[in-house]
């Protein structure tokens, strides 16, 4: 006996055959996404991750502005490629730090993959916990991904921002061609996780970076507690390229206890004064 809601019994229009398609192509994308353990993307744009904004009208106002339904904010799309390479060989590290303090602001609480080639260890050595914690972050999410080639490092990049189980992935690389960019791009984008990457070879060759900056140090204030301790740092950021947005330079100060970027205040045209020549009032009395 043939059941009611047999095809047989079911009387279609002729857009049926059309709609059964469709559920069943969407009905195969989960299952796929199951299968990958990702998520299959937003169906509506109103779900689409929101930018994350650096804080700095300056910046923020050279970025990107959001089109999702509230009213248009500028800020850093999640699932994109973001590069740093530091004014100079000496400033690399300094591109690094920035980059960890994005991270900081990117405001999700879970692992990062650290992916880090032979290349970037010999140069910068290996994450330092209470450094990064001075940054604002939590080493105990830093997952540590250390290869014998550099290939691997992106190998070990692509298949992180795939996995979907880190909220980012922070990236070295000595040198990368704009096909692995490519790559690391497509990644970044469907999984909607961000990739921030430090490269060694500078910001000239060609990139699906969503955005590029180089980052110098600059000379950073006294401390307001200790006069011979070190202020908050500051750096020269350079926003060279950035989809969608505009170039921008400014030097900006990185608020540890906030975890807040602040414009850094305008350096006076006159050469810095000389530690040794400042005394303070209580070394002052004691001498006296």
């Amino acid at each position: 006996m043939t059941s009611s809601c047999s095809p047989e019994k079911v009387s279609a229009g002729p857009g049926a055959s059309a709609v059964s398609k469709d559920a069943g192509l969407a009905a195969l994308r989960r299952h796929i996404a199951v299968l990958e353990q990702r998520s299959p993307g937003p169906a509506n744009p109103v779900d689409l991750p929101r930018p994350w904004r650096i804080g700095v009208a300056a910046l923020d106002g050279a970025l990107p502005a959001d089109r999702g339904p509230e009213p248009a904010s500028a800020g850093l799309a999640l699932g994109g490629v973001h590069e740093a390479a530091g004014a100079s060989p000496a400033d690399r590290p300094a591109a690094l730090a920035f980059l960890a303090a994005l991270l900081a602001r990117l405001g999700r609480h879970g692992p990062v993959a650290v992916c880090q080639g032979p290349g970037s260890i010999a140069r910068l050595g290996r994450l330092y916990g209470p450094g990064w914690r001075d940054l604002g972050a939590d080493p105990a999410d830093l997952v540590i991904v250390e290869t014998r080639h550099e290939r691997d490092a992106l190998w070990a990049m692509e298949e992180s921002l795939r996995s979907g189980a880190a909220v980012a992935v922070l990236g070295e690389t000595e040198q990368l061609a704009f096909v692995a960019s490519r790559r690391l791009a497509l990644a970044a984008r469907e999984s909607g996780t961000p990739l921030l990457l430090l490269r060694g070879d500078g910001l000239a060759p060609a990139s699906a970076a969503l955005s590029r900056w180089r980052v110098a140090a600059w000379p950073g204030s006294a401390s307001p507690f200790d006069e011979a301790a070190p202020g908050l740092p500051r750096w020269r950021l350079e926003l060279t390229r950035c989809r969608g947005g505009r170039p921008v330079t400014c030097i900006v100060e990185w608020n540890r206890e906030t975890g807040h970027f602040d414009m850094a205040t305008a350096l006076a045209d006159r050469p810095a004064a000389s530690r040794t020549a400042v005394r303070r009032p209580a070394l002052e009395r004691a001498a006296g």
